[in-house]
Protein backbone atom coordinates (compact mmCIF):
# COMPACT_ATOMS: atom_id res chain seq x y z
CA UNK A 1 0.00 0.00 0.00
CA UNK A 2 1.36 3.40 -1.03
CA UNK A 3 2.68 5.38 1.83
CA UNK A 4 2.69 9.53 1.95
CA UNK A 5 5.01 12.29 1.39
CA UNK A 6 7.63 12.10 4.22
CA UNK A 7 7.89 8.73 4.96
CA UNK A 8 11.61 7.12 4.05
CA UNK A 9 13.21 3.97 4.35
CA UNK A 10 16.81 3.40 4.84
CA UNK A 11 19.36 0.16 4.79
CA UNK A 12 22.31 0.20 6.93
CA UNK A 13 24.62 -1.46 4.10
CA UNK A 14 26.86 -3.54 6.71
CA UNK A 15 23.93 -5.60 8.30
CA UNK A 16 21.13 -5.35 6.15
CA UNK A 17 18.66 -4.00 8.39
CA UNK A 18 16.20 -1.59 7.65
CA UNK A 19 15.05 1.89 9.18
CA UNK A 20 12.30 4.26 8.87
CA UNK A 21 11.49 7.78 9.62
CA UNK A 22 9.68 10.73 8.70
CA UNK A 23 10.81 14.50 7.82
CA UNK A 24 8.72 16.84 6.05
CA UNK A 25 10.33 18.58 2.81
CA UNK A 26 13.19 16.08 3.40
CA UNK A 27 16.62 17.81 1.54
CA UNK A 28 15.29 20.81 1.45
CA UNK A 29 16.64 24.04 3.49
CA UNK A 30 13.23 24.14 5.58
CA UNK A 31 13.41 20.21 6.41
CA UNK A 32 11.34 19.36 9.30
CA UNK A 33 12.37 17.31 12.43
CA UNK A 34 13.62 13.41 11.23
CA UNK A 35 11.15 11.19 13.78
CA UNK A 36 12.35 7.44 13.95
CA UNK A 37 8.84 5.12 13.00
CA UNK A 38 8.69 1.56 14.77
CA UNK A 39 9.13 -1.86 12.70
CA UNK A 40 7.96 -1.08 8.99
CA UNK A 41 4.38 -3.63 8.71
CA UNK A 42 3.11 -3.29 12.62
CA UNK A 43 -0.12 -1.43 13.73
CA UNK A 44 1.98 0.80 15.80
CA UNK A 45 3.66 1.89 12.21
CA UNK A 46 0.77 2.87 10.30
CA UNK A 47 -0.59 4.54 13.58
CA UNK A 48 2.25 6.54 14.14
CA UNK A 49 2.79 7.55 10.41
CA UNK A 50 -1.41 8.78 10.49
CA UNK A 51 -0.41 10.73 13.58
CA UNK A 52 2.36 12.51 11.87
CA UNK A 53 0.54 12.93 8.35
CA UNK A 54 -3.12 12.34 8.74
CA UNK A 55 -2.74 10.18 5.69
CA UNK A 56 -1.84 6.41 5.94
CA UNK A 57 -4.30 4.44 7.63
CA UNK A 58 -3.69 0.48 9.35
CA UNK A 59 -3.46 -1.76 7.04
CA UNK A 60 -6.56 -4.18 6.48
CA UNK A 61 -4.73 -7.38 5.35
CA UNK A 62 -2.37 -8.97 7.88
CA UNK A 63 -0.10 -12.12 7.73
CA UNK A 64 -1.96 -13.56 10.47
CA UNK A 65 -5.11 -13.09 8.33
CA UNK A 66 -2.91 -14.41 4.95
CA UNK A 67 -2.93 -17.63 7.44
CA UNK A 68 -6.33 -18.13 7.96
CA UNK A 69 -6.66 -17.60 4.41
CA UNK A 70 -4.61 -20.44 3.20
CA UNK A 71 -6.05 -22.96 5.60
CA UNK A 72 -9.27 -22.19 3.82
CA UNK A 73 -7.87 -23.60 0.58
CA UNK A 74 -8.95 -27.27 -0.61
CA UNK A 75 -5.33 -28.41 -0.41
CA UNK A 76 -4.95 -28.12 3.27
CA UNK A 77 -7.95 -30.41 4.16
CA UNK A 78 -6.28 -33.22 1.54
CA UNK A 79 -3.54 -32.81 3.64
CA UNK A 80 -2.45 -35.86 6.37
CA UNK A 81 -2.94 -35.35 10.18
CA UNK A 82 1.38 -35.46 10.48
CA UNK A 83 1.87 -33.02 7.56
CA UNK A 84 -1.35 -30.80 8.82
CA UNK A 85 0.63 -30.82 12.45
CA UNK A 86 3.64 -29.83 11.22
CA UNK A 87 2.69 -26.94 9.09
CA UNK A 88 0.80 -25.23 11.88
CA UNK A 89 4.14 -25.54 13.99
CA UNK A 90 5.90 -23.27 11.45
CA UNK A 91 3.12 -20.94 10.97
CA UNK A 92 2.82 -20.33 14.56
CA UNK A 93 6.25 -19.10 14.40
CA UNK A 94 5.43 -16.80 11.10
CA UNK A 95 2.38 -15.76 13.25
CA UNK A 96 4.43 -15.31 16.37
CA UNK A 97 7.16 -13.03 14.62
CA UNK A 98 4.65 -11.15 11.59
CA UNK A 99 1.40 -11.76 12.39
CA UNK A 100 0.55 -7.98 12.48
CA UNK A 101 2.49 -7.12 9.83
CA UNK A 102 1.07 -5.96 6.50
CA UNK A 103 2.17 -8.93 3.66
CA UNK A 104 2.77 -6.29 1.11
CA UNK A 105 5.58 -5.23 3.48
CA UNK A 106 7.42 -8.14 3.63
CA UNK A 107 10.83 -8.32 2.51
CA UNK A 108 14.07 -11.00 1.08
CA UNK A 109 15.58 -9.71 4.51
CA UNK A 110 12.87 -10.26 6.95
CA UNK A 111 12.29 -13.79 4.99
CA UNK A 112 16.23 -14.46 5.69
CA UNK A 113 16.29 -13.42 9.37
CA UNK A 114 13.37 -15.89 10.35
CA UNK A 115 15.05 -18.87 8.85
CA UNK A 116 18.17 -17.88 10.20
CA UNK A 117 16.82 -17.44 13.75
CA UNK A 118 16.29 -21.31 13.62
CA UNK A 119 20.23 -22.22 12.43
CA UNK A 120 20.07 -24.48 15.54
CA UNK A 121 17.30 -26.49 14.36
CA UNK A 122 17.50 -26.64 9.98
CA UNK A 123 14.12 -28.80 10.12
CA UNK A 124 12.11 -26.53 11.73
CA UNK A 125 13.97 -23.24 10.13
CA UNK A 126 13.17 -25.06 6.58
CA UNK A 127 9.87 -26.02 7.18
CA UNK A 128 9.18 -21.90 8.08
CA UNK A 129 10.48 -21.04 4.99
CA UNK A 130 8.46 -23.75 3.08
CA UNK A 131 5.39 -22.09 4.57
CA UNK A 132 6.66 -18.65 3.77
CA UNK A 133 6.94 -19.42 0.32
CA UNK A 134 3.19 -20.47 0.18
CA UNK A 135 1.80 -17.77 2.00
CA UNK A 136 3.49 -15.46 -0.32
CA UNK A 137 2.79 -17.32 -3.22
CA UNK A 138 -1.10 -16.95 -2.43
CA UNK A 139 -0.81 -13.38 -1.57
CA UNK A 140 0.67 -12.54 -4.78
CA UNK A 141 -2.29 -15.15 -6.29
CA UNK A 142 -4.67 -13.02 -4.43
CA UNK A 143 -3.32 -9.51 -5.69
CA UNK A 144 -1.93 -8.45 -1.82
CA UNK A 145 1.89 -8.18 -3.30
CA UNK A 146 3.75 -8.61 -7.08
CA UNK A 147 6.48 -10.93 -5.83
CA UNK A 148 7.18 -13.47 -3.91
CA UNK A 149 10.07 -12.50 -1.42
CA UNK A 150 11.19 -16.14 -0.35
CA UNK A 151 11.34 -17.73 -3.87
CA UNK A 152 15.20 -16.84 -4.17
CA UNK A 153 16.05 -17.70 -0.18
CA UNK A 154 17.84 -20.92 0.38
CA UNK A 155 17.58 -23.55 2.58
CA UNK A 156 19.25 -24.36 5.34
CA UNK A 157 21.71 -27.26 4.70
CA UNK A 158 20.85 -29.70 6.86
CA UNK A 159 23.24 -32.77 8.20
CA UNK A 160 22.47 -36.02 6.56
CA UNK A 161 21.12 -38.91 8.48
CA UNK A 162 23.93 -40.43 10.08
CA UNK A 163 22.12 -42.99 11.64
CA UNK A 164 24.71 -45.93 13.06
CA UNK A 165 23.86 -49.30 14.96
CA UNK A 166 24.36 -49.23 18.88
CA UNK A 167 26.60 -50.84 20.64
CA UNK A 168 26.47 -53.69 22.62
CA UNK A 169 26.51 -51.66 25.98
CA UNK A 170 23.96 -49.25 24.51
CA UNK A 171 21.26 -52.02 23.89
CA UNK A 172 22.62 -53.78 27.22
CA UNK A 173 21.47 -50.11 28.56
CA UNK A 174 18.33 -49.88 26.76
CA UNK A 175 16.66 -53.76 27.32
CA UNK A 176 18.08 -53.66 31.11
CA UNK A 177 15.50 -53.22 33.88
CA UNK A 178 16.53 -50.17 34.67
CA UNK A 179 14.94 -48.26 31.65
CA UNK A 180 11.20 -47.44 31.92
CA UNK A 181 9.51 -50.11 30.02
CA UNK A 182 8.29 -47.98 27.02
CA UNK A 183 12.07 -48.00 26.16
CA UNK A 184 12.26 -51.10 26.28
CA UNK A 185 9.37 -51.57 23.90
CA UNK A 186 10.57 -49.16 21.28
CA UNK A 187 14.09 -50.83 21.59
CA UNK A 188 12.83 -54.53 20.65
CA UNK A 189 10.64 -53.26 18.33
CA UNK A 190 12.54 -50.56 16.73
CA UNK A 191 15.45 -53.45 16.30
CA UNK A 192 12.98 -55.72 15.02
CA UNK A 193 11.22 -54.17 12.42
CA UNK A 194 14.05 -50.87 11.50
CA UNK A 195 10.35 -48.38 11.20
CA UNK A 196 10.81 -44.54 12.56
CA UNK A 197 9.68 -43.86 16.22
CA UNK A 198 6.87 -41.79 14.59
CA UNK A 199 5.22 -45.90 13.63
CA UNK A 200 6.61 -47.58 16.06
CA UNK A 201 4.82 -45.55 18.70
CA UNK A 202 1.63 -46.45 16.52
CA UNK A 203 2.11 -49.90 17.00
CA UNK A 204 -0.60 -52.30 18.72
CA UNK A 205 -1.15 -56.02 19.50
CA UNK A 206 -4.24 -55.57 16.64
CA UNK A 207 -1.56 -55.35 14.16
CA UNK A 208 0.31 -58.41 14.79
CA UNK A 209 -0.25 -60.66 11.73
CA UNK A 210 0.96 -64.41 11.37
CA UNK A 211 5.10 -63.75 11.57
CA UNK A 212 5.09 -60.28 11.84
CA UNK A 213 3.47 -57.17 11.84
CA UNK A 214 1.50 -54.47 9.64
CA UNK A 215 1.77 -51.08 9.48
CA UNK A 216 2.00 -47.99 7.51
CA UNK A 217 4.78 -45.69 7.15
CA UNK A 218 4.31 -42.42 7.79
CA UNK A 219 6.96 -40.43 5.61
CA UNK A 220 5.41 -42.93 2.83
CA UNK A 221 2.34 -41.36 3.22
CA UNK A 222 0.37 -44.10 5.30
CA UNK A 223 2.23 -46.49 2.83
CA UNK A 224 0.77 -50.37 4.02
CA UNK A 225 3.41 -52.74 4.95
CA UNK A 226 4.38 -55.72 6.18
CA UNK A 227 7.36 -56.10 8.58
CA UNK A 228 8.56 -60.15 9.32
CA UNK A 229 9.47 -60.66 12.87
CA UNK A 230 11.76 -63.29 14.29
CA UNK A 231 10.64 -65.82 16.54
CA UNK A 232 12.60 -65.04 19.37
CA UNK A 233 10.95 -61.26 18.60
CA UNK A 234 7.53 -62.90 18.49
CA UNK A 235 7.90 -64.03 21.88
CA UNK A 236 9.11 -61.08 23.45
CA UNK A 237 6.47 -59.12 22.00
CA UNK A 238 2.96 -61.14 22.29
CA UNK A 239 4.44 -61.30 26.15
CA UNK A 240 3.63 -57.85 26.86
CA UNK A 241 -0.09 -58.83 26.91
CA UNK A 242 -1.87 -55.41 25.48
CA UNK A 243 -5.23 -54.70 24.79
CA UNK A 244 -5.32 -55.56 21.26
CA UNK A 245 -6.35 -51.91 20.51
CA UNK A 246 -4.15 -49.79 23.05
CA UNK A 247 -0.28 -49.26 21.75
CA UNK A 248 2.69 -51.52 22.88
CA UNK A 249 4.44 -48.11 23.97
CA UNK A 250 2.34 -45.68 26.78
CA UNK A 251 3.69 -43.54 29.41
CA UNK A 252 3.42 -44.38 32.92
CA UNK A 253 0.17 -42.47 33.06
CA UNK A 254 -1.40 -44.97 30.43
CA UNK A 255 -1.50 -42.69 27.67
CA UNK A 256 0.18 -43.05 24.41
CA UNK A 257 3.45 -41.48 23.48
CA UNK A 258 4.15 -39.04 20.64
CA UNK A 259 7.16 -38.74 18.87
CA UNK A 260 8.45 -35.84 21.18
CA UNK A 261 7.87 -37.51 24.40
CA UNK A 262 9.23 -40.64 23.83
CA UNK A 263 12.67 -38.69 22.27
CA UNK A 264 12.55 -36.50 25.85
CA UNK A 265 12.29 -40.17 27.51
CA UNK A 266 14.97 -41.88 25.71
CA UNK A 267 17.28 -38.45 26.65
CA UNK A 268 16.36 -38.56 30.13
CA UNK A 269 17.40 -41.80 30.68
CA UNK A 270 20.70 -41.51 29.06
CA UNK A 271 21.53 -38.86 31.06
CA UNK A 272 21.65 -41.35 34.29
CA UNK A 273 24.43 -43.50 35.44
CA UNK A 274 22.10 -46.55 34.24
CA UNK A 275 21.62 -45.14 31.19
CA UNK A 276 25.05 -43.76 29.87
CA UNK A 277 25.84 -46.37 27.14
CA UNK A 278 22.64 -44.65 25.12
CA UNK A 279 25.13 -41.44 25.42
CA UNK A 280 24.97 -40.40 21.45
CA UNK A 281 22.28 -42.88 20.25
CA UNK A 282 18.77 -41.88 18.87
CA UNK A 283 16.01 -43.92 18.73
CA UNK A 284 16.43 -42.94 15.02
CA UNK A 285 19.99 -45.69 15.34
CA UNK A 286 17.76 -48.59 15.95
CA UNK A 287 16.89 -48.13 12.04
CA UNK A 288 20.60 -48.83 10.94
CA UNK A 289 21.09 -51.46 14.03
CA UNK A 290 18.35 -53.63 12.55
CA UNK A 291 20.43 -53.03 9.22
CA UNK A 292 23.28 -54.18 10.38
CA UNK A 293 21.12 -57.16 12.07
CA UNK A 294 19.82 -58.18 8.74
CA UNK A 295 23.38 -58.23 7.05
CA UNK A 296 25.17 -60.58 9.53
CA UNK A 297 22.38 -62.97 8.89
CA UNK A 298 22.93 -62.91 5.35
CA UNK A 299 20.49 -60.70 4.11
CA UNK A 300 21.48 -58.67 0.93
CA UNK A 301 20.72 -54.95 0.57
CA UNK A 302 17.75 -55.75 -1.68
CA UNK A 303 16.06 -58.39 0.73
CA UNK A 304 16.35 -55.68 3.75
CA UNK A 305 15.20 -52.69 2.05
CA UNK A 306 11.58 -55.46 1.17
CA UNK A 307 12.19 -56.03 4.89
CA UNK A 308 12.00 -52.79 6.08
CA UNK A 309 10.08 -50.86 3.42
CA UNK A 310 13.29 -48.70 2.98
CA UNK A 311 14.99 -47.02 -0.23
CA UNK A 312 18.06 -48.74 -1.32
CA UNK A 313 20.15 -46.40 -0.60
CA UNK A 314 19.45 -46.07 2.68
CA UNK A 315 19.82 -49.45 3.59
CA UNK A 316 23.63 -48.98 1.43
CA UNK A 317 24.47 -46.30 3.36
CA UNK A 318 23.19 -48.27 7.30
CA UNK A 319 24.95 -50.98 6.26
CA UNK A 320 28.40 -49.95 5.73
CA UNK A 321 29.30 -49.49 9.30
CA UNK A 322 29.17 -53.55 8.62
CA UNK A 323 29.76 -54.69 4.94
CA UNK A 324 33.51 -53.41 5.20
CA UNK A 325 34.12 -56.38 7.94
CA UNK A 326 31.71 -58.72 6.16
CA UNK A 327 33.80 -57.97 2.89
CA UNK A 328 37.35 -58.36 4.86
CA UNK A 329 36.68 -61.53 5.83
CA UNK A 330 34.47 -63.22 2.62
CA UNK A 331 31.28 -63.97 4.66
CA UNK A 332 28.35 -64.95 3.20
CA UNK A 333 26.52 -62.23 3.62
CA UNK A 334 29.05 -60.33 1.27
CA UNK A 335 28.71 -63.00 -1.31
CA UNK A 336 25.37 -62.87 -1.50
CA UNK A 337 25.01 -59.27 -1.88
CA UNK A 338 27.49 -59.92 -4.57
CA UNK A 339 25.37 -62.06 -6.32
CA UNK A 340 21.71 -60.41 -5.82
CA UNK A 341 22.17 -56.64 -5.85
Amino acid sequence: MPLPKGITRIVNRRTGKEYWYHQERRGKPDAGPRTALPEFGTPEFYREVARLTGAAQAPQNTIAKLIADYKTQPEWAKRRPNTIATYETALGHISDAWGKQDPAGLTAAHVLALRTAFADRPSMGNMVLVMVRALMMLAVQTGLRADNPAREIKKIEETPDEAKPLTAEAWAAITSDAAPVALQRVAVLGRATGQRISDLVAMRPADRDADGIMLTITKLRDKPHWCPLRSEEIAIIDGWKQFPAATYITRENGRRHSDDTLRFAWNAFAATEAGKALRGFTPHDLRATKVCDERIRGRHHGQIAAMVGMSLEMVTKYSRYIDQRLAAIGTGAEQANAKSD
